[in-house]
């Protein structure tokens, strides 16, 4: 068998895993803001599960690379059709009291599993929205594999915690070694350097049975997540370990 119809067989496989056999809501779309949230004809916004894109132009904010192809490659897949079925995370809303959803074509295709599978996007889990994330993490592994969009772009290679500035806010994927873990009412913190710790919650604890948090002093790690800025550190909450990758 050639490779690129082996690789062509396995993206596919990979694609129907992606796949589901109901949805909680089908509605109509009216709008794409960018390559990870769209509008429903009836206001309601829709952020999707499982990814994070890069950001179009916002004001004085230039795009990042690839946010329009992302953009575009959304816009593609509703060319034909603008029904969107929704499958719904636990949690409904983030923050901003936008939809969080699984958002899938007419036909059933899984856009954000198809828009990693391009490098367009970042797998991500925030707990406790891990449906399908096994079949998400696996397209970004055939995308890294291909080098395909941001895995062969240099804007998006990890950053070192210990050369962070504390302008680095937004989604970012970091690399360190852990120096100390502090423990709070709440939260523990991995210290990775003097400007950057990662917070876990304490009730988030539970997803990381495998690989227990205490452990990890003086392993090398990398994160993705967002970053803020605040008391003096670039912090970011780690909510389950398919964040995070053992680097030695």
């Amino acid at each position: 068998m050639g490779a690129f119809l082996f690789a062509g067989l396995l993206s596919a496989n990979l694609q129907a895993a992606c796949e589901v056999d109901r949805y909680d809501e089908t509605a109509t779309l009216e709008k794409i803001y960018d390559g990870d949230t769209i509008r429903l004809t009836d206001g309601r916004k829709v952020r999707f599960i499982a990814i994070n894109t890069p950001e179009l132009a916002y004001k004085d904010r230039p795009a990042q690379a690839l946010a329009v192809e992302a953009s575009q490659s959304l816009k593609q897949m509703f060319q034909t059709s603008k029904r969107v079925h929704l499958l719904y995370g636990v949690d409904r809303k983030d923050r901003y009291k936008r939809l969080l959803a699984h958002v899938f074509t007419e036909q059933g295709k899984n856009v954000a599993a198809e828009l990693i599978q391009q490098g367009l996007g970042f797998a991500i889990l925030v707990s406790p929205n891990d449906g399908l994330h096994e079949c998400y993490f696996a397209q970004e592994q055939l995308a890294i594999k291909r080098k395909k969009g941001i895995w062969a772009h240099m804007d998006y290679q990890p950053r070192q915690a210990n050369e962070l500035t504390r302008e680095m806010t937004g989604f970012q994927r970091i690399e360190g070694r852990v120096e100390k873990i502090g423990h709070g009412k709440k939260w523990l913190w991995l210290d990775l350097a003097p400007l950057f710790s990662v917070k876990v919650l304490r009730k988030n604890l539970k997803y990381f049975e495998d690989q227990p948090i205490e452990l990890l002093v003086g392993k090398r790690i990398r994160v993705r997540g967002w970053t803020a800025y605040y008391n003096g550190k670039l912090r970011m909450s780690l909510s389950h370990p398919a964040m995070m990758e053992l680097m030695d």
